[in-house]
């Protein structure tokens, strides 16, 4: 009788525990990859996301070269509060701007909006420094909530 109230006991302790462990919150963790129809483009990304607030963006996106020669790459892997960046919260998107851009006289900044799905916006990135000779980052990609495939949008060539 003292085994049965004592393991009862700890499975309402465990119990507690998981439910308090799942109110906390880890991180939310978005993730989807893409494979763009016109082109020879793919690529994944990645957002994490605290309490509703990005943290975290890394895209990756490989454009095909000729056989027999490395692919080219766009890479951003930024963090909330590194070196690297620079992040704001502005009218319900969070801009994450590049501390040291290619081209200091342009804008060069991404903007995540977080809503059912996860939009970013390329649009003002400059894709030189950050991409390999013959690659560029898409204009825009979305992560829709319960797909693991982006939807992407390229430039118009």
């Amino acid at each position: 009788m003292v085994w049965r109230r004592a393991r009862r006991l700890s499975a309402i302790a465990i119990a507690a525990a998981s439910v308090g462990a799942a109110q906390a919150g880890g991180p939310d963790i978005r993730s989807c990859e893409f494979t763009a129809k016109a082109g020879c483009v793919s690529g994944s990304v990645r957002v994490t996301l605290a309490g509703g607030t990005v943290q975290r963006l890394e895209t990756n996106v490989i454009w095909c070269s000729l056989p027999g020669h490395l692919d080219f790459t766009c890479t951003i892997d930024s963090s909330r509060g590194d070196e690297d960046s620079q992040w704001s919260d502005e009218a319900g998107a969070t801009l994450i701007a590049n501390r040291s851009p290619f081209n200091p006289v342009a804008p060069d900044r991404v903007k995540v909006t977080i809503g059912r799905d996860v939009s970013i916006d390329f649009s003002e990135a400059q894709s030189l420094g950050r991409c390999g000779a013959g690659a560029e980052l898409p204009r825009a990609v979305v992560v829709p909530a319960h797909d693991k495939t982006c939807r992407v949008w390229m430039s118009p060539e």
